[in-house]
């Protein structure tokens, strides 16, 4: 009865960490992402344009 207990705590602990991290997957796509492709797009702009990398 005891292993029984101890297995539907780690199920449930298990089952809360994967919808943590799919909410959090969910949000780097629909936020993160696109900003990181935009940032990207004007670094290339910026180097064809300057013909220099920015020193950061």
């Amino acid at each position: 009865m005891k292993s029984l207990i101890r297995l539907a705590v780690a199920v449930g602990i298990i089952a809360v960490a994967v919808y943590a991290a799919l909410a959090l997957l969910g949000f780097a796509l629909r936020v993160v992402l696109p900003i990181a492709i935009l940032a990207f797009i004007a670094y290339m702009i910026y180097v064809l344009v300057t013909g220099r990398r920015p020193s950061f």
